[in-house]
């Protein structure tokens, strides 16, 4: 029987796609179905992002490696986002990498807010350096019995507030309130008491 003619008979069977070309012959449409039934059968079946966000949302509580108690989780199409505020930039990495090891291959989309600083971190830097330059008002000889009160600002300028006996004392509290590490200006507001 020759090949178009068991083909005709036999539509379905089957047969190597290098046997249908030495017998010279187009493949069949139930060949090509089989094809196309095989390469569907290896795509893996797309995971429920709802049950990805829920393993997300659980990993990020359990998570002992960053703070997600403003992190949200919700669905959108076939992605996980994740959002919310987070410390610094480290928190956010940090965040993405968990919900992406829990999603297993969803997507995740992330739109993490990073906190500007805070208020309180700015104010306890700028009374480190009014306290600095107090230690070395005092270590040093020329203003060391001085009465001088220091203030500092968030932009790192210091403040020089108080009565001095001299303008020689005036400037080299002014001088000496300068060499500490990280005063950027010094705002000399000290009155003179003598007459130079």
């Amino acid at each position: 029987m020759q090949g178009a003619e068991m083909l005709e008979r036999e539509p379905c069977m089957k047969i190597s796609i290098l046997g249908a070309l030495a017998l010279g012959m187009s493949l069949s449409p139930c060949w090509a179905m089989g094809a196309e039934s095989v390469a569907t059968s290896q795509v893996a079946p797309e995971k429920d992002p709802k049950l990805a966000a829920a393993a997300v949302t659980q990993a990020l509580r359990s998570s002992r490696e960053v703070d997600a108690s403003r992190i949200s989780v919700t669905t959108h199409a076939s992605a996980v986002v994740i959002s919310g505020s987070v410390a610094d930039e480290a928190a956010a990495a940090r965040a993405r990498a968990i919900a992406e090891k829990a999603a297993d291959g969803v997507r995740i989309s992330a739109n993490l807010e990073v906190d500007p600083p805070s208020a309180d971190a700015a104010g306890s830097a700028s009374r480190a350096l009014a306290r600095d330059v107090e230690a070395a008002l005092h270590r040093d000889a020329r203003t060391s019995k001085l009465q001088v009160t220091v203030s500092s600002d968030v932009q790192q300028t210091i403040g020089l507030h108080g009565l001095v006996p001299s303008a020689a004392d005036r400037t080299a509290a002014q001088a000496v309130a300068a060499q500490v590490k990280g005063v950027k200006k010094v705002q000399n507001s000290l009155v003179t008491s003598g007459s130079d």
